[in-house]
């Protein structure tokens, strides 16, 4: 299960600095709380929890969706 664990805390960090490099604003406070989401799920997935994968499927697509809505200032920075 370390292999999920350490996905998780490999995407929360590269969320997080993505956000980082974004200026003040709505999708840099929500892509941070989503990196923070990651980072939470990481830790869960540590203590072998399956259900933990809903809540990952559930921020993955905020940020999905998150992407969709602010359009192509992040598909430039992927």
């Amino acid at each position: 299960m370390s292999d999920a664990t350490d996905y998780l805390m490999a995407h929360a960090r590269k969320t997080i600095l993505e956000a980082r490099r974004l200026p003040p604003g709505p999708p840099k406070f929500w892509l941070r709380h989503i990196g923070s989401v990651y980072h939470l799920l990481a830790k869960q997935g540590a203590y072998t929890n399956i259900e933990f994968l809903e809540d990952y499927r559930a921020a993955r697509k905020a940020e999905d969706d998150l992407r969709k809505v602010t359009g192509p200032y992040w598909s430039s920075r992927s």
